[in-house]
């Protein structure tokens, strides 16, 4: 019985929803429902009772969580108690950041905290949303930048940007004559294509935008999963479908391919900084303070 599954325990039995929980923590509702069986295989009984309408505990299950609530809020304590130690002994501040997040707000805010505050250390690492959230709630490192939605009590989520998408299409593709003369196209003008996308698993925020992007237009998409966005990028200039790209297009090697405004509603991803909400640390409160005075002055749009 570790802590990853008795946190995501928790998530389940506080909103009473699978799916909900899976939002909060953000990941993708097939892993929640494996890790809580594993859980129920392990302690040798049902902690839910499930039906197609709702989810209720069992009494195994309320005996279980107001066990795991205390049991949780003490582990973080330890767990940011000790890292605070050993970062304010070090200097030391570690930041996750998502790979559209560093293409975007976080290198300007990084390199205001680093000319304010030249003595602490930046440690800098590219984690998915997921594993931040993670990260985050079990002190291993001090603030993410994300995409949202990412919904958890214990953390403070402030949202700093939203990413215009494109479509990336190849250059054979019937709709690429149009991306030059920058006519944006509805989203539905491309119902009929195989949409390349990250897996569920490791970007759920991508993915569930997506889905709901096309849905409102109209259309359910047919999928193609990919790992990296190199080989979605890829893949899309083979001529095997298309994909949605960041409007930054600058870092995206365009031979063989087309970029397609698309008409409003425009796609968008939200990026946010995230950090723990009751996180003492001393190296925690000069950042959130440069962030809240950045945000408040307009220099992130």
């Amino acid at each position: 019985m570790d802590i990853k599954a008795l946190r995501y325990f928790l998530q389940v039995a506080e909103t009473l929803s699978f799916n909900r929980a899976s939002e909060r923590l953000n990941i993708s509702q097939p892993v929640v429902t494996r890790v809580i069986a594993q859980l129920e295989h392990e302690i040798g009984t049902r902690l839910f009772d499930r039906t197609t309408r709702r989810v209720s505990l069992t009494p195994a299950g309320t005996v279980l969580l107001n066990e795991v609530r205390p049991l949780i809020a003490h582990v973080e304590s330890v767990q940011q108690t000790v890292r605070h130690v050993v970062a304010e002994q070090s200097g030391k501040f570690t930041v996750g950041y998502t790979t559209l997040a560093m293409q975007t707000v976080t290198p300007d805010l990084l390199r205001l905290f680093s000319e304010k505050y030249p003595e602490i250390e930046l440690d800098v690492r590219e984690m998915t949303t997921h594993a931040q959230v993670e990260a985050l709630l079990s002190a291993e490192i001090d603030v993410g930048f994300v995409l949202t939605p990412v919904e958890d009590e214990a953390l403070t989520v402030i949202p700093l940007h939203k990413e215009r998408l494109r479509l990336a299409v190849s250059s054979r593709h019937p709709q690429a004559a149009l991306a030059g003369k920058n006519k944006p196209l509805p989203l539905a003008a491309f119902a009929n294509e195989e949409f390349i996308i990250p897996c569920k698993e490791q970007f759920p925020a991508v993915y569930d935008e997506i889905i709901r992007l096309c849905e409102e237009a109209g259309f359910r998409p047919r999928l193609r999963s990919c790992g990296e966005n190199q080989t979605c990028v890829g893949l899309a200039r083979a001529g095997l479908g298309v994909v949605f790209v960041s409007g930054r297009t600058e870092d995206i090697p365009s031979e063989g391919l087309e970029f397609v405004e698309i008409a409003a509603p425009v796609p968008e991803l939200e990026i946010a900084v995230v950090w723990r909400t009751r996180d003492p640390s001393v190296l925690l409160q000069p950042f959130r303070e440069l962030a809240e005075i950045t945000i408040e002055n307009g220099s992130i749009d």
